[in-house]
């Protein structure tokens, strides 16, 4: 019986699930994939196969009869993905590297391109994404930090383009797949239980999951539901510079609370009938506080004397005497932000398959939906506006941050009042995001030639993202100043160091705040909102001789935006719209029973990122602490897609079942990619009122969002994989990078991409046998750039490693005994300034340690049982 007309992709895994230890031959298996995996015989148990080996065959199974350059990477079983967090098993395939949020994986990049530019998606479609933190700008990638790694099935990566793939990945695409019922056993039930220790909270933290899978006698109709639900008590220490004002130990707190829910029917009436109901529903409360004890500088004229050591310069000559790194101290200045965010996304898929006389259609509608942002910030600061440093000292000159902080007791320093914020530092900044969407696709066999398949079909997609800001309205009379007396919480630790300082009760601190408001005020110069209906139109052609096969076609997209703003309290609404054809060839030769080569060009898309196409001004820096730094940030609704001709070619090597070697060369050559075109303007320039005195002077940094030049992308990926007996194994792979772009291209004038690092590798090693299994893994990648509009700016992040291991002990058939343990060596995170060209009296001076943050070890233990 056909329940699930599957690509081959997928039903290579399952044949590799399949074969287990058992040795394969290529031609063989090549030819009667599609045939035969949908079988019900060969469905029996497929998930049931257990251990490393088994998954990693799996893996190698997917990529080596795939018609385009993909990695898989398969849960070994329900509940037993690599990792705990899904971007972090990414990490292991070779040309991939994250991004990490508060210690934790959140942005996958693909061969040097950014994460910006890669797509993931859901069992194919779009998730709508919006973020919790307070300064996360709205994008286009998917945020890894919502979707526990217990629901997903197995991850497809895709590094070439082909005509009936979504477009927006130039790096690459990660599909996303989850488990359907009648893949399943009856009555599959699944459960386990966690408990996870962070270093720098000391917490315990748990963690439940669960799954349930049924299905008829007939395996006609089936139904699974399974839910995650987590906590997480997270910190993170580190120094932050804003520099040349302030700098001091920070120290970051987060009460994290996950949930997912999902619900999938499936009913295959006949062989030729597959109908699936998703349904998603994934929850983040993030509620958390930035504390920071800032320790300003005392020499304010910002000139030559007084200061000791500098940064990028003499320290002399007009025009090149670089940044101060060491000298006196001026105040002491507590400062502490609590808010309380929130993430949800929604997802509501229907997918109908049908194969007929002569064709194969597909059609897959659906609805996803998120909301998130910041509900509630505040700020409090100093009530002392800040307490005279006598004696005390800065010293930035060995990579670091420290402080001598003369009559300061960093520890015990207690300001006595807090001042609150109020105006546009007491606020809300809630976003949306949403799509509706339809794709089908029409698959007929061919005898023209060696063309064995057509296939063609189209997706429509309607898709809306909004970003808005209240400030709220307090009573009359309020008084903004709080003793500190009555609300002593502790301490709690900061800095990159063994630092500590006083902590506050945020509760109370939350409680005093909300008591005060009477209402609350749309700032509608803050209100963003984009529309944007894209459609995609293809044709391919699938090919296959006795030895080469493959495909080529071309994909048709459009796409119409309108940015809504507001301009003097009126709502104004401004347009785009472009096309592009994407051809795309794919080819695949076997060079031998056991011996690959592939190749692929096409031109691939990506559409710029949500925050670039708000036309409406966004406004950072006002109001703050840091001096001359008010930001004016334009976007542009008329931004190009970036596009990217690209080229790959690599061989392969599967020398037994379990073990093979490959090398692959890539090009691409990226054209329009998002700059920002930096200027100042008065105050009377610009039309939103600075009501310090100190930055109506300064007036403004002006930053416009413009297409930049084009640039390269060039490098090789190094994989080996073996399976030396008696249990042992390895995965090594190796991916140098090399990106290239004019100078001007960015405004740090650095000519190489954004989360690009030009070397990147991957060491794992494992050991199973019937009762036990543990892996060691080790991922590095060199320095990369990260550019952000806004304070924290284009910095240089340092090479970063992470040990991570991984133990299953099988106590009995139904009940396994686990242990992770992520980022072991406990690797810091350390940011520097990093301009290309001369930079005086700012942190962004090349080589001036401007961030640095303690990232924690997690260590998860647990129990699982699966009937």
């Amino acid at each position: 019986m056909s329940h699930n007309k599957m690509n081959k992709c997928a039903v290579a895994v399952k044949l590799g699930l399949m074969v287990g230890t058992v040795a394969f031959t290529a031609p063989v298996f090549a030819q009667q994939a599609p045939a035969d995996g949908a079988k019900k015989d060969q469905q029996v148990e497929v998930i049931q196969v257990r251990g490393i080996r088994a998954s990693q065959e799996a893996n190698l199974n997917a990529k080596r009869f795939s018609d385009t350059i993909v990695d898989v990477v398969t849960a070994e079983d329900i509940g037993k993905f690599p990792d705990k967090n899904v971007a972090e098993s990414l990490q292991r395939v070779p040309g991939v590297t994250i991004q990490r949020q508060f210690g934790e994986g959140a942005g996958v990049s693909i061969r040097g391109s950014g994460q910006d530019l890669t797509l993931t998606t859901l069992n194919g479609q779009n998730v709508a994404s919006t973020g919790w933190f307070v300064l996360e700008p709205a994008r286009r990638s998917f945020n890894y930090e919502l979707l526990p790694s217990e629901l997903v099935g197995n991850l497809e990566v895709y590094k070439a383009s082909q005509a009936d793939l979504s477009e927006g990945g130039i790096g690459g695409t990660v599909v996303v797949h989850t488990r359907k019922p009648l893949d399943l056993d009856a009555n599959t039930a699944y459960a386990s239980i966690e408990s996870t220790y962070q270093s720098d909270s000391g917490s315990n933290d748990p963690q439940l999951s669960g799954m349930y899978s049924w299905k008829n006698d007939a395996e006609t109709f089936g139904a699974l539901v399974s839910l995650v639900a987590q906590e997480r008590s997270l910190q993170r220490q580190g120094n932050e510079a804003f520099w040349e004002w302030g700098a001091g130990p920070v120290g970051f707190e987060q009460d994290r609370k996950r949930s997912a829910y999902t619900a999938t029917l499936q009913f295959a009436p006949s062989d030729n009938l597959n109908i699936v109901f998703n349904a998603l529903d994934m929850q983040m409360d993030a509620d958390n506080t930035n504390y920071a004890l800032w320790l300003t500088q005392a020499d304010t004229t910002w000139g030559t004397g007084g200061t000791e050591a500098w940064i990028g310069g003499d320290g002399k000559t007009p025009g090149k005497q670089g940044t101060q790194a060491k000298g006196p101290l001026n105040v002491a200045y507590y400062q502490a932000r609590p808010r309380e965010a929130t993430m949800n996304s929604e997802v509501y898929d229907l997918k109908f398959e049908y194969e007929g006389d002569g064709y194969k259609w597909a059609t897959q509608i659906g609805d996803t939906s998120s909301t998130g942002g910041t509900d509630f910030e505040m700020v409090v600061d100093d009530g002392t506006g800040g307490t005279p440093i006598v004696g005390g000292k800065y010293d930035f000159t060995g990579g670091g941050q420290s402080w001598a902080p003369g009559n300061l007791n960093i520890g015990t320093y207690d300001p006595g009042s807090l001042a609150m914020g109020t105006g546009p530092n007491f606020n809300k900044t809630p976003k949306t995001d949403g799509e509706s969407y339809i794709q089908s696709d029409l698959t007929f066999p061919s005898t023209l030639g060696p063309i064995t398949e057509f296939k063609t079909g189209f997706r429509y997609a309607d898709h809306n993202t909004t970003s808005r800001r209240f400030e709220f309205i307090q009573k009359a009379g309020f008084n903004p100043v709080i003793s500190t007396k009555d609300i002593q919480a502790g301490s709690i630790d900061v800095g990159a160091g063994n630092y500590s300082i006083k902590k506050f009760d945020v509760n109370a601190l939350k409680a005093w705040a909300k008591a005060s408001i009477t209402g609350e005020t749309e700032d509608l110069g803050a209100y963003s909102e984009i529309t944007e209906k894209n459609a995609a139109l293809y044709g391919m052609a699938i090919y296959s001789t006795d030895k080469v096969r493959g495909n080529f076609g071309v994909r048709y997209v459009t796409t119409d935006a309108t940015s809504t703003y507001y301009v003097n309290k009126k709502q104004t609404e401004s347009d785009a719209d472009y096309s592009e054809f994407l051809p795309s060839f794919n080819m695949v030769v076997d060079l031998a029973d056991d011996k690959i080569l592939r190749a692929s060009a096409a031109r691939a898309l990506a559409r710029p990122q949500y925050v670039d196409m708000y036309v409406n001004p966004n406004v950072m820096g006002t109001n703050d602490d840091t001096p001359n730094n008010q930001r004016w940030i334009v976007g542009n609704i008329g931004l190009k897609p970036f596009i990217s001709d690209q080229f790959d070619l690599g061989v392969e090597w599967y020398y037994d079942a379990n073990s093979m070697v490959s090398a692959a060369l890539f090009l691409k050559d990226v054209k329009n990619f998002v700059n920002i075109a930096q200027g100042t303007a008065t105050a009377a320039e610009i039309p939103f009122p600075l009501t310090r005195p100190d930055e109506a002077a300064n007036g403004w940094i002006t930053e416009q969002k413009g297409n930049g030049k084009d640039a390269s992308i060039s490098g090789i990926e190094l994989q080996h994989q073996a399976y030396y007996g008696n249990g042992f194994g390895t995965i090594v792979n190796y991916t140098y990078t090399d990106t290239e772009t004019d100078k001007d291209t960015f405004t740090d004038m650095n000519p190489i991409l954004s989360d690009s690092s030009r070397h990147s590798y991957n060491l794992t090693g494992y050991y199973e046998n019937d009762l036990f299994q543990v892996r060691v893994a080790y991922n590095w990648r060199s320095e990369y750039m990260i550019r952000e509009s806004g304070s924290y700016g284009n910095r240089l992040h340092d090479d970063f490693g992470s040990l991570d291991l991984s133990a299953v002990y099988h106590a009995t058939d139904y009940l396994d005994v686990k242990l992770d343990v992520n980022n072991l060596l406990e690797e810091s995170s350390k940011q520097f300034g990093h301009n290309n060209k001369q930079t005086n009296y700012s942190g962004f001076a090349k080589g001036f340690p401007l961030y640095e943050y303690e990232m924690a070890r997690r260590i998860s233990l647990g129990a699982s049982f699966k009937f």
